[in-house]
C-alpha cells in the first residue's frame, strides 16, 4: 500500500518501490531484489543509497518547484 511501479521509456515494468518502515522508500527489481532506498534528508530533501546501503545521491527541493538530483 502506497508503493508505485517503475517503467522503462518503453512502458515495460522495470520494478516498484515501496513504502520503508522510517518513512523512506525501498526500490525492487521486477525479481523483487532490493536495488537501494531513498531515506529523508536531516534537514531536508532526500538521500539514496543502493542495495548494500552506501550513499549514491541526494535529492532537493528546486527553487522554483521540483527537484534536483545529484551524484555524490
Amino acid at each position: 500500500m502506497g508503493g508505485y511501479s517503475n517503467y522503462d521509456t518503453n512502458g515495460h515494468k522495470t520494478g516498484e518501490s515501496r513504502p520503508g518502515i522510517f518513512g523512506g522508500m525501498n526500490h525492487y527489481d521486477n525479481h523483487n531484489r532490493k536495488t537501494g532506498s531513498t531515506r529523508p534528508g536531516i534537514l531536508s530533501g532526500a538521500n539514496h543509497y543502493d542495495d548494500k546501503g552506501h550513499k549514491t545521491g541526494h535529492s532537493n527541493q528546486g527553487i522554483l518547484g521540483g527537484w534536483n538530483h545529484y551524484d555524490d
